[in-house]
């Protein structure tokens, strides 16, 4: 039987699909590819379609673990956590720095509308990923009394998904930040730029697996080079890639009068 945050989430997730099917016939997409997602046909104009498609999926989720937990229901949780009964519900005490990540989120949503679609496309991943951790914690901080019984529940829930989702969202945000750096550089410019960063990179990871670093460090460090990637990516996009030269079998496309050599 659903409970009644599953409903919810199942009718959000219902109306969001609706409206991407109506977007995409709206803004000359086909029936066939709206219902395809862009298997079969068009689907009109990709970014307000691609946003909707992920509200559902969102909020899909969300409806799955409504049914998972029953609605952090106070007899299915001590079931869960072995108790005979749960403790009195208190404040929050968990650490949460996705308010940082959720602006970081909206950040590459503004500077993808102005200067790249990755940036954008990018955004939306944060901003899903953020929304699914955050009310998840938001929830588990509040599902019993005991901090420790709120820190395996929410394990519970998110300990399969969590590593491939922050993986996917840190490889997203390195990905697309260093190459904007790497292609608005000259030739020489991009390996010392690689260099730099992987070493930086391989440095930070032995300095954090031999130190014993608190949480807040570790976290500011992460937000310090998210930052740092979004700011080089941001310049990078702005000034715009460098001319590649391009080659064919017998040497370059180019004569040395600048004219396409036959």
């Amino acid at each position: 039987m659903f409970t009644w945050g599953a409903k919810f989430f199942f009718g959000v997730s219902a109306v969001a699909l609706a409206a991407a099917i109506a977007y995409a016939l709206v803004t000359g997409g086909s029936p066939i590819g709206a219902i395809s997602i862009g298997y079969k046909g068009g689907v009109g104009d990709h970014t307000g379609y691609g946003i909707l498609l992920a509200v559902s999926a969102a909020s899909m989720l969300m409806g799955v673990l409504s049914v998972v937990v029953r609605d952090a229901d106070a007899d299915d949780l001590a079931l869960a956590a072995g108790l005979d009964t749960v403790p009195p519900a208190q404040p929050p005490r968990t650490l949460s720095y996705w308010g940082p990540i959720s602006a970081f989120g909206i950040g590459c949503l503004i500077v993808g509308l102005a200067v790249s679609q990755a940036f954008f496309i990018l955004g939306i991943i944060v901003l899903v990923v953020t929304l699914i951790e955050w009310t998840v914690l938001a929830w588990s901080d509040r599902a019993t009394g005991d901090p420790d019984v709120n820190a395996v529940v929410r394990d519970r829930v998110l300990g399969p998904l969590e590593v491939p989702m922050l993986g996917t969202v840190m490889f997203g945000v390195i990905v697309i930040g260093l190459s904007r750096v790497l292609l608005a550089v000259s030739k020489t410019g991009s390996v010392v730029v690689g260099s730099v960063i992987a070493i930086v990179i391989f440095g930070g990871a032995i300095a954090m697996a031999k130190l014993e670093l608190s949480r807040r460090v570790i976290s500011g460090l992460l937000v310090a080079g998210g930052l740092a990637v979004l700011g080089g990516g941001i310049i990078g996009a702005a000034v715009g890639e460098r001319e590649i030269e391009h080659y064919s079998e017998h040497g370059s496309d180019h004569g040395e009068d600048g004219e396409h050599s036959e």
